[in-house]
């Protein structure tokens, strides 16, 4: 960067440095992590428990045990090797379920809230209905169940499936959360695996969760449960570790392309935040046929948060001006109006699109950069008005702000737009980038909680600079409330998108299952990364133990 573009009054933001560096590429040599690598003796184990677990689904024939069993499966991570067993199971199920009359082996509270909850997971409208046989004739959940805290750790996961007007799931979610808080809080039981698992349910639903974080923290639980399968444990940890060498090897491949590419030499002032993309990459999708997936969702969060950081905590408002004429009019650039960093952002652009094309046309896939491209300009074009905002201190409306910063800003359609270029060409077609593209109630909700996650927790931090009122302070002066209020009155904004992304769930067929399980991926990173801080921008804490969890320290 030249010494004149350094001389410039710049909002620049006290970004800390990577909390990884160059960690991962000792990973590159076999010899110095001998200890980590996965043996053919233990490759031939994995195969070995892989066709014992598919042969199980199958033969069970109790009906309360095969909804247990696949529970546990997906609990523990290991689903994806068994999808087409697991769907014609959950079709069984649902229906004899949706048969009238028919109480499915007279289950008790727990296997009737996983029955639920698997059921509306995988894309079935079952009613909340069948929760009514553990009520009284007032409409309130019976005083009995208290005693059953499995049943009510399971009634309170299904809860979070909820949609608006459930009266029903509402009561059971205020329910089982007002009696899961009382027995931490009068000390009610001793048994420390039941105290570990209300604890951390009442911090994050299984619904909301990261997959991979979930499998990696239901182990514990899982294996302090009597009733557990030891065989079925270990494949999943088998399978936890060799996943987890294989993510090693991407990063790595990762963290040479982010030095080679000196991206934090040209951009010195943005968030080097490289495994910390990967990590939300693989949130969208860990299993092992996504890894051109991974690398090019990686490739994009990064170059996003460079372009973001321009605008946000580096340009001046000129620069600005000049960088979003340059997106808009991309081929048609006059490079010696640009200073260095803009026309470094402009190569490796032009770079990743080159990647994307060609991959694209190896792979046989629909050519969605073209969506790509034109979502980077609408980006760029909200990033612009936001900046003006900022640039004559307008507080704009709760309406306008959520226009640009909840449908645009938040990113939420370009990153499900390079997830689908990621996935297989027979879903990822023509009509699946359109309806992105025409932001579809599920992408729309996914887009405030994506926003509003942020800047609750974020917003104390940008406004220490010059920066665009957050949600927080639109909402404070529309509605003449206490930040505290605004606050209490956005997260449960939050809670009602869920709601709305639980009903598109059960109701969009025009979209297949496992694309829409990529939108709404975006929603569950916001609600891990982003639950007490900003944990992409400040990763020094929960996000950096997290993803030791996940790519560095191998489960035993």
């Amino acid at each position: 960067m030249s010494k004149e573009e350094m001389e410039v009054a710049r909002p620049i933001a006290d970004y800390h440095a990577t909390v990884w560096g160059d960690y991962f590429l000792k990973y590159a040599s076999n010899d110095s992590t001998k200890s980590n690598n996965i043996t053919e003796m233990e490759l031939k184990i994995h195969g070995d428990f892989k066709e014992e677990v598919k042969k199980k689904i199958i033969t069970i024939t109790n009906l309360s045990e095969k909804i247990n069993f696949i529970d546990a499966i997906e609990r523990l991570g290991i689903g994806y090797h068994f999808e087409s067993e697991i769907q014609d199971a959950i079709q069984h199920i649902y229906d004899i379920s949706s048969h009238d009359g028919h109480d499915l082996c007279n289950d008790n509270l727990h296997t009737s809230a996983v029955r639920f909850r698997l059921l509306r997971q995988h894309g079935y409208n079952i009613s909340g209905e069948i929760f009514k046989k553990f009520m009284d004739k007032k409409g309130e959940f019976n005083a009995t169940i208290r005693n059953d805290i499995k049943g009510m750790l399971s009634l309170h996961e299904a809860g979070h499936l909820r949609l608006r007007g459930e009266e029903i799931l509402e009561k059971a979610h205020n329910f089982t959360t007002s009696e899961l808080e009382a027995i931490l809080h009068d000390n009610l039981i001793n048994e420390s695996n039941l105290i570990q698992q209300i604890t951390y349910v009442l911090n994050q639903s299984l619904h909301k969760g990261f997959i991979r974080i979930e499998t990696y923290n239901y182990f514990k639980f899982y294996q302090n449960d009597e009733s557990h399968d030891e065989r079925l444990l270990e494949f999943a940890k088998l399978d936890f570790n060799i996943l987890q060498n294989m993510h090693q090897t991407e990063i790595v491949e990762l963290t040479r392309w982010w030095k080679h590419s000196e991206m934090t030499k040209k951009f010195p002032f943005t968030r080097d935040r490289l495994v910390e993309g990967y990590l939300w990459a693989s949130s969208i999708y860990f299993e092992p046929q996504y890894i051109f997936g991974r690398n090019i969702f990686t490739k994009l969060v990064l170059l996003l948060t460079i372009m973001d950081d321009i605008y946000d905590a580096y340009a001046n408002w000129d620069e600005l001006v000049l960088i979003t004429d340059m997106i808009n009019r991309w081929s048609e650039n006059d490079f010696t109006r640009l200073p260095d960093y803009m026309r470094y952002l402009y190569e490796v652009f032009e770079e990743y699109y080159d990647l994307l094309e060609k991959e694209s046309a190896q792979r046989g896939l629909f050519n969605g950069v073209q969506h790509l491209k034109e979502m980077v300009k609408v980006l760029a074009n909200a990033y612009f008005e936001e900046a003006r905002w900022a640039q004559e201190g307008y507080i704009p409306t709760v309406e306008e702000y959520m226009n640009c910063a909840g449908l645009i800003t938040c990113a939420g359609r370009i990153l499900t737009i390079i997830s689908f270029i990621g996935m297989d060409p027979i879903l990822a077609t023509k009509e699946a980038f359109d309806w992105v593209i025409n932001n579809p109630p599920i992408m729309k909700a996914t887009g405030f909680i994506m926003r509003l996650s942020d800047d609750i927790v974020g917003f104390k931090f940008e406004q220490q600079r010059k920066h665009v009122a957050s949600a927080v302070q639109c909402y404070i002066k529309e509605n003449d409330m206490s930040e505290e209020l605004a606050i209490h009155e956005l997260r449960k904004e939050v809670i009602d998108e869920w709601k709305d992304i639980n009903y598109e769930l059960i109701h969009e067929t025009h979209i297949p299952l496992a694309l829409l399980s990529r939108v709404v991926n975006l929603a569950r990173c916001m609600d891990v990364l982003y639950k007490e801080e900003d944990g992409y921008t400040h990763s020094q804490s929960k996000i950096k133990d997290i993803i030791a969890s996940l790519f560095v320290n191998h489960v035993g």
